[in-house]
């Protein structure tokens, strides 16, 4: 797993987003606007550093993949979707 940032320097789900972008992991706006409506913080346990580009514990012996991973995955899915259709990630 590459880790694009560490630490709690972002605190802002459009930060995390922008983040992504400069490092080329989202390389396009359909995706970052996608990214950036969805909070991250609100899938993860409260005072949790929602934004670090780790994945993280949330419960139940479940964890939520890294913020590039789900970047990548949109990235990806981009290319098939067509207009009107839906994916849903609900782990396993």
């Amino acid at each position: 797993m590459e880790r694009y940032w560490a630490g709690n320097s972002i605190n802002k789900n459009k930060g995390m987003v922008e983040h992504l972008q400069r490092y080329g992991v989202i390389q396009s706006m359909k995706v970052a606007e996608i990214m950036e409506t969805v909070d991250r913080a609100l899938f993860v346990p409260d005072g949790s550093p929602a934004y670090e580009d780790s994945p993280m514990q949330i419960g139940f012996n479940a964890t939520i993949s890294a913020p590039h991973m789900h970047a990548t995955c949109l990235q990806l899915l981009e290319k098939n979707l067509q207009p009107g259709m839906h994916a849903l990630d609900v782990g396993s």
